[in-house]
């Protein structure tokens, strides 16, 4: 394990273009949640607490809210992780480790490394995020009730950048991988949610990336949500997200070890 690390260590440490995605995906969090926690501080969020009884930015809500929003910047992980993984084809050095000695599952056991370290980065900048929201927007003391919420965004970044891994060492190549998982997370699978949805029923929630969104509404919809009978119970969607997570990772493996690199 340590030499999977000290060897992904030397591949990004002077590779400008990894360090600069890094930082904007990292800064669109406390960002992209700062926006809203600022415009609903004024009138707005007087309307806000009337409906949801309590603020959005405040304890406890905050861990949703937080949860929720960043759960939109998951996509810019996800190209990272392509960028890397395809530029392994295209330099060859996914090659060079398998002659120097790797075997073909050290690979994809590196590759996941990426995938547990990005994710608990954002885990780690989403919580760091909702705590200093919590206390600069909200009245209320600090509470971990509702926490589970960022365990749901955490699954849900998991997901989609196991589904950006197996993208990458399917087609091999970084533009056609990125414009496949850009058009499958923010227009073809909406599209196909949307649809069952309305002609078959509640099975379109079960999607992959739809099952997070399900876990993760906004506070003040997810109150209209939860009093809705179209939907089914969290433990399902929650089973579904988990058992995509398995499902994609063993076709990661079955790609890599049964195909040429």
């Amino acid at each position: 394990m340590k030499q999977l690390l000290y060897t992904e260590w030397l591949k990004v440490k002077n590779y400008r273009t990894f360090w600069i995605m890094l930082l904007v995906a990292v800064i669109m969090i406390p960002a992209g949640n700062y926006v809203p926690a600022d415009i609903m501080s004024s009138r707005e969020l007087n309307q806000a607490t009337k409906m949801l009884g309590q603020t959005p930015f405040g304890f406890p809500t905050v861990w949703q809210t937080v949860a929720n929003i960043s759960s939109y910047m998951t996509a810019l992980f996800g190209l990272m992780l392509i960028i890397l993984v395809t530029n392994e084809y295209t330099f060859r050095t996914s090659r060079q480790n398998i002659i120097d000695g790797w075997e073909r599952r050290q690979f994809v056991y590196a590759k996941l490394i990426w995938v547990l370290l990005l994710s608990v980065l954002a885990l780690v900048v989403a919580i760091l995020t909702a705590v200093v929201l919590g206390f600069a927007y909200g009245s209320n003391a600090i509470s971990l009730e509702g926490f589970s919420y960022l365990w749901y965004y955490w699954l849900q970044l998991v997901l989609a950048l196991s589904l950006a891994l197996l993208l990458a060492v399917l087609v091999k190549r970084a533009g056609f991988a990125m414009a496949i998982f850009l058009g499958y997370t923010m227009m073809l699978e909406q599209t196909l949610v949307l649809l069952l949805k309305r002609y078959v029923g509640p099975v379109g929630g079960l999607l992959p990336l739809q099952t997070g969104d399900e876990l993760l509404p906004f506070p003040l919809v997810g109150k209209m949500v939860a009093a809705s009978s179209d939907r089914y119970d969290d433990s399902i969607y929650l089973l579904f997200l988990v058992g995509y997570i398995a499902l994609v990772i063993y076709l990661v493996f079955r790609k890599v070890l049964k195909s040429d690199l």
